[in-house]
C-alpha cells in the first residue's frame, strides 16, 4: 500500500538553537602562592549544556564578559 504522508526521522530535522540557553556554573577555590605568601583564588568555568563547550576562567568578571557575549550573539542569530 503506498505512504500517504512523509515520514521524517529525527536525524533529518534540522538542529535548531533552543529559545532559551543554559548553562553550568562551577567555581572552585585553589591555592597560590604570590610574593611569598600563600593565597586561595577562585577559578570558574561555564558550560553549555546544549553544545555541552566547557570554557576555564581565571575570574569572574572575565566569565561574565564570556557569557554576556554568547547571550548576545545567540540574540542576534535566534
Amino acid at each position: 500500500m503506498p505512504r500517504t504522508g512523509v515520514q521524517m526521522k529525527h536525524r533529518d530535522i534540522p538542529e535548531k538553537t533552543p529559545p532559551y540557553q543554559s548553562y553550568i556554573v562551577r567555581c572552585w577555590q585553589e591555592h597560590s602562592v604570590h610574593a611569598g605568601r600563600e593565597i586561595k583564588v577562585w577559578r570558574y568555568s561555564l558550560q553549555n549544556s546544549h553544545t555541552k563547550r566547557r570554557r576555564g576562567f581565571a575570574t569572574l568578571e572575565a566569565m561574565l564578559v564570556s557569557l554576556q557575549a554568547e547571550l548576545d550573539k545567540s540574540a542576534e542569530t535566534g
